[in-house]
């Protein structure tokens, strides 16, 4: 948790992990408690747990208690055939067996947060399903989840050719969101409906059995060193759920890898002469003045897209961007041609 002056305006940024899965999904065995301890061991601001069709992490007693770190419980449904997988929040209702225009209406329609989880799905192996948002028409959500570390992994693999390398050293295969979820993005942006991003870990701790011994992988403690969402939050509001999830919702928020570099001091935002100024998430009116600003730790080549199309680039440690016109504007930086941090869009109107 760290405090962060953006144009003479106060805020606290928060940096966590999202999507987190616990003993209370099928699929893993992790217990609160530990995956708590993790946390707190990587210095994590707030954790998300997205189990699988529940919601009963929100009774455990370690979440109860828990007083340092933000444990935000929310659930991650499906359809009837397992896919459009969808991380919601703010809600104590699961619903099950149904198809995805039925459960995305329903979370609008009752005030909850949801984001599309990994839409798009690579493998070069077909032992591994994929889990696919097909119905793009359906897009009455918040966001959309544009950086999955195991979506992204879990596409490289082929056990008998890398299986085990990929397992020793995972995140050396991590290396940017897929362009088709970014276009997708972008589309939906373009179209007006002003979707935010979030990037997660999706962690399960995998495991496997071999020659008799079992192994541990893809450890939620590995995962929390990797694929982060960096939330800002006005320094006089309260650091609640309530206010985070706001965060999350409005793109108030950065994506960073922290694998490929700390983002100390990080900041980005568009302002101008007369002191009209928007950080991440906001809208600001035209004026030919505007510049959009940024500022890191390290040299990076910091590419500006506007309305989903890159238009400037600079290698640099700070800068800034001449705003041109209308649109939605945001920033992709990449460190050694690995992607490093991905901004929430400001959109000049």
């Amino acid at each position: 948790m760290k405090k962060k002056n953006i144009f003479g305006r106060k805020f606290i940024e928060l940096t966590g992990c999202i999507h987190n899965h616990t003993e209370y999904s099928y699929d893993c065995n992790i217990k609160l408690s530990r995956l708590i301890r993790e946390a707190k061991l990587r210095e994590l601001d707030y954790v998300t747990i997205n189990d699988h069709l529940s919601l009963k992490a929100k009774t455990d007693r370690y979440v109860l208690k828990e007083k340092d770190l933000m444990v935000i419980v929310g659930a991650e449904i499906n359809d009837t055939t397992n896919n459009h997988h969808y991380l919601v929040f703010n809600t104590n209702t699961i619903v099950k067996g149904k198809e995805v225009e039925e459960y995305v209406e329903y979370y609008a329609q009752s005030g909850a947060i949801g984001f599309a989880a990994h839409p798009f799905e690579k493998r070069i192996c077909d032992k591994f399903r994929k889990y696919e948002w097909k119905k793009t028409e359906v897009n009455d959500f918040d966001g959309i989840e544009i950086w999955n570390y195991l979506s992204e992994w879990i596409g490289k693999m082929k056990p008998k050719l890398n299986g085990i390398f990929m397992i020793i050293f995972p995140t050396l295969f991590i290396r940017k969101p897929f362009r088709e979820i970014l276009n997708w993005w972008d589309k939906l942006n373009i179209e007006g409906k002003r979707k935010s991003a979030i990037g997660s870990v999706d962690a399960h701790t995998e495991h496997m059995k071999k020659f008799g011994i079992k192994f541990k992988f893809l450890r939620h403690r590995t995962l929390y060193k990797s694929i982060r969402t960096n939330l800002l939050v006005e320094d006089h509001k309260d650091l609640n759920e309530e206010n985070l999830l706001a965060a999350m919702k409005n793109g108030n928020s950065y994506i960073v890898n922290y694998m490929t570099g700390n983002p100390f001091n990080f900041f980005a935002g568009i302002s101008g002469k007369n002191g009209n100024n928007a950080i991440l998430g906001e809208e600001i009116t035209f004026s030919e003045d505007l510049k959009f600003y940024f500022r890191l730790p390290k040299i990076a080549k910091v590419s500006l897209f506007k309305d989903g199309k890159k238009v400037a680039y600079k290698r640099d440690e700070k800068g800034a961007f001449e705003i041109n016109g209308k649109g939605n504007y945001r920033l992709e930086i990449t460190r050694f041609g690995s992607g490093w941090i991905y901004t929430n869009n400001i959109f000049v109107v």
